[in-house]
């Protein structure tokens, strides 16, 4: 059935693409119950752990935990033994496996009508690739009919173009290189395009300084606009849930009060915390307010091997042996996982978002008489791209410096 290279196989992941608390012992969802309340729960507290990994360097921040966890997911679909079991326990999969897959299936479905209904453009797209061997006929049919997975073969260049076209060439390339090795490729791309539902006037748009820390600040493009809104205000921070068209997405943004408090406010994100704060902030009452956002463009990339291996992710590594992806035809110790990479887009301008497998967020500085409520990120923050329905979290990241890409 497939032609076995000499030497050690390796299978790799890409994400074109939150973080601790929930339980990681399975769940059984009972016929009639919604199998993707505990996926999204799932999903989220592996973001936010992910979020603290990435988050342990200095500067911005942004990816998709959305995308990393589906393709994931998808390479969890063919883990056997312990190796499915580190797995499970750091992507917080709470779901038998075969209720995890539908599960998938069911919430991207869900995922793209809730924006397109509204306008919005929410592609999400996954793959496998073969590029030097084949996968059992079973596992080939998992992916396509709960991932809607597309099949092909190739080596770097398809790979690259099937990630740029599924991004809209705002990510043009995931891979630099490929072991000769390489068996398959496992791929996931998301990419977005909302309209806010308020959008801002350019003509209000104008430079004013961003305190990066309380002794820098570099001047940024501040967006400004006065309309209606619902805010958030705690003793440490204030939290601005900004919808897109439709009001089926919003990016939320959590502000510090202090300019250096987000180190403050990151050590607080825990998923009973978030979860808390999102539903005061969806029940806060829609008021007038001045709101600053930044105009900015950021590109990111990550190698996920080490943060994943941190997380307790061990044996999928390991070449020696350990590693068991059975479930993908072949016997344990011959396929494991040699990379995992990660890219993502975001720009945030005046009418809206774009984002692939990232996202972003704007300001602006004016003198302006305030008789309003005051938003004004003029600091680093935190921000997601949310999906109100579902409460999945397709983008994250941190606003340290709105001038570095």
């Amino acid at each position: 059935m497939r032609q076995i290279p000499k030497g050690p196989l390796s299978l790799i992941l890409l994400g074109a693409a939150l973080v601790v608390f929930l339980a990681t012992s399975t769940v059984s969802v009972a016929e009639g119950e919604s199998l993707t309340e505990p996926l999204v729960d799932g999903n989220t507290a592996f973001a936010l752990k992910l979020y603290g990994e990435l988050g342990s360097a200095e500067g911005n921040l942004f990816f998709s935990p959305f995308s990393i966890s589906s393709a994931l997911a998808m390479t969890y679909a063919g883990a056997r033994h312990n190796t499915a079991k580190e797995m499970k326990k750091v992507l917080h999969f709470q779901l038998y496996q075969t209720q995890l897959d539908s599960a998938f299936k069911r919430l991207n479905h869900e995922l793209e009508a809730n924006a397109h209904k509204d306008g919005q453009k929410l592609n999400i797209a996954n793959g496998l690739c073969l590029t030097g061997g084949d996968v059992s006929k079973g596992f080939k049919t998992l992916l396509k009919d709960n991932y809607d997975a597309e099949l092909f073969s190739g080596g770097l260049d398809k790979i690259n173009g099937w990630v740029k076209e599924k991004t809209d060439g705002k990510i043009e390339k995931i891979l630099e290189d490929l072991d000769p090795n390489s068996v398959c490729v496992l791929l996931n791309a998301i990419c977005f395009k909302g309209t806010w539902e308020s959008q801002f006037n350019k003509s209000s748009t104008l430079d004013a300084p961003f305190k990066v820390s309380a002794g820098k600040q570099v001047t940024a493009r501040l967006m400004y606009q006065k309309s209606d809104f619902q805010i958030l205000e705690k003793q440490d921070f204030q939290a601005a849930l900004i919808p897109y068209r439709g009001k089926d997405l919003s990016m939320i943004i959590f502000l510090p009060r202090e300019v250096d408090g987000l180190a403050k406010l990151e050590k607080q994100l825990t998923s009973q915390n978030l979860r808390q704060w999102l539903e005061e902030l969806e029940k806060a009452p829609i008021q007038k307010i001045e709101l600053f956002i930044p105009k900015y463009k950021l590109e990111t990339g990550y190698d996920l091997v080490p943060p994943c291996k941190a997380m307790g992710m061990l044996d999928a590594f390991d070449s020696s042996g350990k590693a068991d992806f059975s479930g993908m035809g072949w016997p344990k110790g011959k396929l494991w996982i040699s990379q995992i990479k990660h890219k993502a887009f975001v720009e945030v301008y005046e009418e809206g978002t774009e984002a692939a497998a990232a996202t972003a967020v704007g300001i602006q500085t004016t003198a302006v008489r305030r008789s309003y409520p005051i938003f004004r990120a003029d600091h680093p923050f935190l921000f997601l791209i949310r999906d109100n329905q579902t409460g999945s979290f397709l983008f994250m990241g941190r606003m340290i410096d709105p001038n570095r890409k």
